[in-house]
């Protein structure tokens, strides 16, 4: 985790990542409902509600009414938020590219590979953390690992 974790604090401190992935979102997806954008980055809907609200008072989307159910609402990526987006895209490239310049192709290739593998296998369906099965065990009959009652 410290190569992800370096990455993101490096990253993180000039950008706010998770509203990076919902204006990626809504440009490569875009008109799109904020449930849906809630659903695919497995948001709360109230997380939507504030990266939105942040994404247009930035003038990078546009919300446009939804013909189809007038409860809700569509989100279009603006022109400048295209441009930001592909700018963000580039610099994360470019930080890339920096950071392999002293790697041969072939560790480059590995490396593409060990990640395309590791995002697969995240993919995979099973319990997520916040899905791990819980014990069967009451609670307060396990033990720790000191021996200790929890």
């Amino acid at each position: 985790m410290t190569l992800i974790d370096t990455g993101h604090r490096r990253i993180s401190r000039h950008l706010d990542l998770t509203r990076v992935g919902v204006l990626g979102l809504v440009a490569a997806q875009g008109p799109i409902r904020p449930r849906e954008i809630a659903r695919a980055l497995d948001m709360t809907a109230s997380a939507v509600s504030r990266h939105l609200t942040a994404l247009q008072q930035a003038g990078q989307v546009e919300v446009i009414e939804d013909d189809a159910d007038a409860r809700t609402f569509r989100v279009l990526v603006t022109d400048d938020g295209r441009a930001d987006a592909e700018t963000t895209v580039a610099a994360g490239s470019g930080a890339f590219q920096q950071a392999v310049a002293d790697w041969s192709d072939q560790d480059v290739a590995i490396a593409r590979a060990l990640i395309d593998r590791l995002v697969t296998a995240f993919d995979r369906p099973g319990p997520t953390p916040r899905q791990a099965p819980r014990s069967s065990t009451p609670r307060w009959q396990r033990r720790t690992p000191g021996g200790r009652d929890t």
